[in-house]
């Protein structure tokens, strides 16, 4: 990081200019702060190349492929005006180092790092193919390394998948060796492309070096084309599905879902993906936080096996902003639980990641410097309340955290904004009618359902409402991914509707009301009224298959280890495959109101007063603890359970164990809660919003 100099402009649209993050062949990128005061990564196009009208084509549709990309793992775009003079967009600051940094610096990843690597790049993918997008360049400098999990970003020559004038110009895009034999050949190019680089990129992670090795770019692509990969030094376990993935033919690379699943090796992604998923990294300038140092001459990066003369295009550092860690369900933030976009944090688990960071932050300001160091919090002991927030109404549903604020939805029709360290009210939107909704935020956007019918999308930092989508019947809790959102609404139809505008894409019937949606890969499931749980094409609104119970399916399933969970008001735990629909056990005992939540191989309810663990294979039950009244649905978080209870009670047991590690007593009943990294938020019975500390 640089300070700006006398050629470098103070402010560009509505952002002021920090200080230099680096350059690459494409132009400058800044550390800049909105007016709203969020961080930012801002692009600015080097002049000469903005006077060329086939490059301002070019950016033009590096922005609109961003801004349809949207997951937990990926960068989507904050700002942009590519238009502009010069032209330029933004994502928002992630501290971090990319992941050749990180292996230079450190050597090959662990086994554990690289799977947990894996899973998070596979649902990257899966949400940049979801939105018809081709990445074209993933390669170690274009994964960041943040402390709750990877982050993909550059998408400065992903293309449209429809419509690619670049390729059809014959112009070769994509870094030597990381780039799939078709794209060298200049054929078709689809998502398989992207899991050739894939493999290269896990291949890199365990081992330290590409699978073609390191040369020229003549010889890189000769390789690639002509020969096997060096797979040797590769990790006995990781060696079939790289082979897999690296496969010179495009037809015969495994489907991301099947990658996924020898990745997890049958554990969940937030179990591989929770505190402490990446070894502590030795500081210094091969780690800095930035993921923009140099390592070459002119300032650029360079991978392994890359041309350094190649374009570099921008090194941009971002994820969304208020971008959700993943909780235990699909895509990161269907179901209960989900977790904090801040890095899992405390004095426990500082390392030298975010330690290197604090320079650097603390220099300019960031509010990110509390979060990373541990604030206010970690001072006191687990179970402790930090503050209560009071509200209008009672919040029914779990609410959300992202970034540095908590948003929990009110059934007086109020979406409260707070301050996730202090408790102070940040803004409140008040919509036509009560709130059972939970929020879901992402890309800087939260999204709620009412029961006035609407679906809204407000901007998550200021409250301004952005659009809302209206149905026929209450809108149930959303869940975002691929640039569209899925809500059930009681008016018997689940919809997709594009996020850009809200505009609706399609609407699939049940007659019946249609509740809570989660997505995984390209099926939506979501449970009915009607005693079905649906499967549903995430592309067309078609069903795969239907799962008939013998009560109502309210509540959030969840899918992981291609098993879906959920349950019913016939008090049935069920556990489907989701490829198929097949029941693959059931367990009795358990409320469609207390779960599912599932990690560490475990599913985690609530059956009346007890709290239940069962293995999630079989459904054996693992443990049962007692408790002195009704459970609501848990979230799970570093090996703890956290459950509300109508005894006014909320839980934190051992997730192992089933062993009560503390309770913390409310003023009235406690409802489902939200465990980020520091903190566990729920809303209680007595008209408050609380903050307890972990």
């Amino acid at each position: 990081m640089e300070s700006l100099t006398s050629d470098d402009p103070r402010a560009i649209g509505r952002y002021r200019l920090l200080a230099r993050l680096g350059s690459g062949g494409m132009g400058r990128v800044y550390l800049a702060r909105s007016p709203e005061g969020e961080q930012v990564a801002l692009k600015v196009i080097r002049p000469d190349l903005a006077g060329e009208d086939t490059f301002r084509e070019r950016f033009a549709r590096e922005v609109a492929a961003s801004r349809s990309v949207a997951g937990p793992f990926t960068a989507a775009v904050v700002d942009a005006d590519p238009g502009g003079s010069p032209p330029w967009l933004a994502t928002a600051f992630i501290p971090g180092p990319s992941l050749y940094q990180a292996v230079r610096a450190a050597g090959a990843l662990p086994e554990t790092s690289v799977r947990a690597l894996g899973l998070g790049l596979v649902e990257a993918l899966a949400a940049i193919h979801a939105a018809r997008v081709v990445h074209r360049d993933l390669k170690p400098s274009n994964v960041l390394l943040a402390s709750d999990g990877p982050r993909v970003i550059d998408f400065g020559i992903s293309r449209v998948a429809e419509a690619s004038v670049l390729t059809r110009t014959g112009t070769l895009m994509g870094s030597p060796g990381y780039i799939a034999p078709e794209q060298i050949r200049g054929k078709g190019i689809g998502p398989a492309a992207d899991v050739f680089s894939l493999g290269a990129v896990l291949v890199f992670a365990g081992t330290g070096a590409g699978p073609f090795g390191e040369g020229t770019a003549d010889l890189l692509l000769y390789r690639i084309v002509h020969e096997e990969p060096r797979l040797d030094a590769a990790p006995q376990w990781l060696r079939p599905i790289a082979a897999s993935c690296l496969d010179k033919e495009a037809a015969r690379r495994p489907r991301l879902h099947e990658v996924a699943a020898v990745l997890g090796a049958g554990r969940a992604r937030a179990e591989l993906l929770g505190p402490g998923w990446l070894p502590p990294l030795p500081s210094g300038p091969a780690t800095d936080p930035r993921g923009i140092l140099a390592h070459t001459d002119g300032g650029q990066e360079t991978d392994p096996g890359t041309d350094p003369g190649a374009d570099a295009d921008l090194r941009q550092n971002g994820a969304p902003d208020g971008a959700p860690d993943g909780g235990d369900g699909p895509s990161g933030a269907s179901g209960p639980g989900s977790g904090s976009g801040r890095p899992p944090g405390g004095p426990r688990r500082r390392v030298a990641l975010a330690a290197a960071a604090l320079t650097a932050t603390a220099a300019l300001g960031f509010t990110g410097w509390r979060l990373l160091s541990g604030g206010d919090f970690g001072r006191e002991p687990p179970g402790t309340r930090l503050w209560r927030f009071p509200v209008a109404g009672i919040l029914v549903n779990h609410p959300r955290v992202a970034g540095d604020l908590v948003y929990a939805a009110s059934n007086d029709g109020t979406l409260y904004a707070v301050e996730a360290a202090s408790g102070a009210r940040r803004w409140a939107y008040t919509t036509g009618a009560a709130l059972g909704s939970a929020p879901y935020i992402l890309g800087g956007v939260a999204y709620l359902g009412s029961d006035d019918g609407k679906l809204y999308a407000l901007d998550a930092r200021t409250g301004d409402e952005r659009w809302t989508f209206a149905t026929g019947g209450i809108v149930h809790s959303p869940a975002v991914t691929g640039g569209v959102a899925y809500v059930g609404s009681s008016d018997g139809y689940l919809y997709a509707v594009k996020v850009s505008d809200g505009s609706r894409l399609w609407r699939f019937r049940t007659g019946h009301d249609t509740h809570s949606p989660v997505i995984a890969g390209e099926t939506v499931y979501v449970g009915c009224s009607n005693t079905r749980l649906y499967a549903v094409d995430a592309h067309l609104g078609v069903e795969r298959w239907a799962f008939t119970t013998k009560g109502a399916v309210s509540w959030f399933p969840v899918v992981t280890g291609g098993l879906v969970y959920f349950g019913s008001t016939d008090n049935t735990l069920y556990a489907v495959r989701a490829t198929t629909g097949r029941e693959v056990w059931r367990a009795g005992g358990a409320s469609v109101k207390a779960g599912p939540a599932v990690a560490r191989g475990t599913v985690f309810g609530g059956g009346g007063r007890d709290l239940f663990a069962r293995d999630a294979a079989t459904g054996r039950k693992r443990w049962s603890l007692p408790t002195g009244g009704d459970v609501t649905a848990p979230a799970v978080v570093d090996g703890t359970v956290y459950a509300g209870n109508s005894d006014q009670k909320l839980y934190a047991v051992d997730a192992d164990s089933g062993e009560l590690r503390w309770t913390f007593t409310a003023g009235a009943e406690v409802h489902p809660p939200a465990a980020a990294a520091d903190a566990v938020y729920f809303g209680g019975g007595d008209q408050q919003l609380y903050a307890v500390r972990r």
